[in-house]
């Protein structure tokens, strides 16, 4: 062989042996392939601070491909059916998985569980304590109208009937809608918020106290329905209110031409666009309006644990999965998953000032970036663990436009008339709590006539059924 080629191929052998995954000099990095829901608001993943934070904290080079299927399940459904190369989902916003969902994976053994647990959860994103659902009220249209923010149910009909006959948006056309929503979502619901105004309507659909009282069958919470069934009836309550999408609901409140009078939702910023500061300035918080026995009741949903990852079992590079997933939930990493780059979007405060939610101050946030066009983080995707002084410790920046702000003074509103249930509410009856819905809406839309006392007694009796 000619010696020239001999010691050509040796060169070549030897700088190929020095890139061998894991021999030393000149190693590459170990990949992971990770899915992660397709967002708008993240415009090049190469490039997102949170992705080379990671990557250069763990040497992990990670390999996004995202997921344009928007319903969860049915993604992990197509992924577990076929043989994708994917070590890791992340989970957040809406795509996130049913009831049940992965632990059906799980049993199959298609999910990696370390420690036999769901250890990577998302905890710090969403606003904490957030009441159940919170009623926003046009603000400009009431200015417009003379008009106070009401204060019992019967100051919101005398509203919401002035909203749809005095032209509050001035535009000389009957395009007003008093009161918005959509059934996509226990906040989303008005009927759900307003219920709160005659008896106490727990978050998950059960109507019933820990100490077993059945809500549903109480007068009060007849009265509650019949109440609805009229705003409904006046066309005060949007006809759409149960079948209305949550795009749709989105659609409504952020047209560029008011419509919308009032909605419910638990933040405000889950149906303002974020970088639409000047609906966000339209509307304020009303704190639970007082019903016709003088109460009113606001209940905060129990806080549960939402995954934010999944190894999967036929990863070949579990440990490696497992060290990004335990950095993504470290105290750093978890700062940026939720406030951004530090000293650019936020930095710590001095503690002197008082936070948001009138704590001491932890956080000063330069930049809001939640829910808008950024390269800084996920948008609340993936595994997080913000400690609770962080959450709570966020300084306002002065923009009564700031969904955290907006969201933390509807908060301390609601705070006096939170309900303690004395215990754990009932939650498995999946059977009643489907009837019990069922005849909510029948009731409202007068399919069914809830001022009859014949088929309010066969409602009753149906719901008793279910529970012998």
């Amino acid at each position: 062989m000619n010696r020239k080629i001999c010691k050509l191929l040796t060169i070549v052998l030897t700088i190929s042996l020095l890139y061998v995954p894991g021999c030393g000099f000149g190693s590459q990095p170990e990949i992971l392939h990770v899915a992660i829901p397709y967002s708008d608001n993240i415009p090049d993943i190469d490039t997102n601070y949170y992705i080379n934070y990671l990557e250069e904290k763990t040497g992990i080079d990670i390999v996004v491909s995202f997921v344009k299927i928007e319903s969860c399940d049915e993604y992990l459904k197509m992924l577990f059916d076929s043989g994708a190369e994917i070590d890791i989902v992340l989970f957040g916003g809406s795509f996130v998985p049913g009831d049940g969902v992965l632990e059906e994976y799980a049993s199959r053994g298609d999910i990696y569980l370390p420690d036999g647990e769901y250890k990577y959860v998302s905890e710090g994103w969403d606003t904490p304590a957030g009441a159940g659902t919170v009623l926003w009220i046009n603000k400009e249209w009431l200015v417009n109208l003379g008009m106070p923010i009401p204060k019992t149910s019967d100051e919101l009909e005398d509203v919401l009937e002035a909203f749809k006959t005095g032209d509050p948006n001035g535009n000389g056309i009957h395009d007003e809608i008093p009161l918005a929503g959509s059934a996509g979502e226990y906040d989303l619901n008005p009927v759900e918020f307003l219920m709160g105004s005659f008896a106490i309507n727990d978050p998950y659909h059960s109507r019933m106290t820990a100490d077993g009282k059945r809500i549903w069958a109480d007068p009060a919470y007849r009265d509650g329905i019949e109440y609805c069934r009229g705003l409904y009836e006046k066309g005060l309550m949007d006809k759409g209110v149960f079948d209305c999408s949550y795009g749709q609901l989105c659609e409504m409140v952020n047209s560029p031409v008011p419509i919308v009078g009032a909605f419910t939702s638990s933040s405000i910023g889950d149906v303002i666009y974020r970088g639409n500061p000047e609906v966000m300035a339209r509307y304020v918080h009303v704190p639970p309006l007082t019903g016709p026995a003088g109460e009113a009741y606001a209940m905060i949903p129990e806080n549960k644990h939402k995954i934010g990852a999944i190894i999967l079992s036929r990863s070949e590079k579990k440990e490696e999965a497992q060290l990004l997933l335990d950095t993504m939930m470290s105290e750093e990493a978890s700062l940026i998953a939720r406030f951004g780059e530090p000293g650019v979007d936020w930095d710590y405060s001095d503690g002197k000032d008082i936070s948001i939610y009138m704590t001491p101050s932890t956080i000063i946030t330069k930049n809001y970036i939640r829910d808008v066009v950024q390269n800084k983080n996920l948008n609340g995707v993936g595994p997080m663990a913000v400690p609770e002084k962080y959450i709570y410790g966020v300084t306002w920046n002065g923009l009564n436009s700031d969904a955290e702000y907006v969201d933390a003074r509807a908060q301390m509103a609601y705070m006096d008339f939170f309900v303690d249930p004395g215990g754990e509410l009932p939650v498995g009856n999946a059977e009643l709590s489907e009837y019990l819905d069922r005849h909510m809406i029948a009731f409202v839309t007068g399919e069914e006539d809830v001022r009859s006392d014949s088929i309010w007694r066969e409602y009753v009796s149906g719901a008793e059924e279910i529970l012998h």
